[in-house]
């Protein structure tokens, strides 16, 4: 249970903070903007922000629009909600958060404590959920049907652990029982923004397959990368496998 927290001089609310004057510290990819309240080397920029952000394809991008991102110290939970903290919060705290507004997303992620890389995932995790409400029905129902045949074949793996967690108790013979019901619909979203994320997450680097009964076999993670590099092909110069993996029937 989260440590009960209250605003300090220190915080700052996050729906007050993203009001506030910024001049960009650089430009990212797709005409984002990146501005930062926590000093940054070359390298922790690159890795949390400016390398993930090349790594979406444009396809995404335009369907999220404009977007500032802000890197702060800390983003706190509180009682009267999220804050931006400066200095090191008691309580619970968030990895990314977002607030949308007729003109940008501001997506906020905090600089302190965080390994760069870890950083640099949540980044590209953040903008998977951006993109899920922006999908079209018939994309949504070509992963719905792909998950589907993965829950017909038993196959008990996922992605990671919170689409694991959602589809417990929908495998087996008794999947047209769940077809369209709020578990099955809450784990497809949960599996699917998952996989956005790391399909995106592969083109940025390297990234090892994780092997195991909890884990999604290889092919049915293949089927997944093939189908997000169909409806959001790589940007130029970015590949989905590589090259031996590429050759391969």
């Amino acid at each position: 249970m989260g440590i009960s927290q209250t605003p300090t001089p220190e915080s700052v609310p996050v729906s007050e903070y993203i009001r506030g004057t910024f001049v960009p510290l650089s430009n990212l990819a797709h005409g984002w903007q990146l501005h930062t309240a926590v000093s940054l080397t070359p390298a922790e920029e690159r890795t949390m922000v400016r390398e993930p952000a090349q790594a979406v394809p444009a396809s995404i991008s335009q369907r999220l629009g404009a977007m500032r991102v802000l890197v702060v110290p800390y983003i706190a939970c509180f009682d009267s909600g999220d804050v931006i903290s400066f200095v090191k919060p008691k309580g619970e705290t968030h990895s990314a958060v977002w607030l949308e507004n007729p003109e940008r997303i501001h997506l906020l992620l905090p600089g302190r404590e965080l390994d760069a890389h870890d950083t640099g995932f949540e980044f590209l995790a953040s903008v998977a959920e951006l993109l899920r409400p922006r999908l079209r029905p018939e994309e949504v129902a070509r992963y719905t049907a792909l998950v589907e045949e993965e829950l017909r074949l038993s196959v008990r793996g996922e992605i990671d652990e919170e689409a694991l967690g959602a589809k417990r108790g929908l495998v087996g013979p008794h999947l047209r029982r769940h077809r369209n019901s709020e578990p099955f619909e809450r784990y497809r979203d949960i599996s699917l923004v998952s996989t956005a994320a790391e399909y995106m997450h592969g083109l940025w680097h390297d990234v090892q397959i994780r092997v195991g009964p909890d884990h999604l076999p290889v092919l049915q993670l293949r089927r997944r990368m093939e189908l997000f590099a169909e409806l959001f092909p790589p940007n130029p110069g970015y590949q989905v496998f590589a090259e031996e993996l590429a050759k391969e029937t």
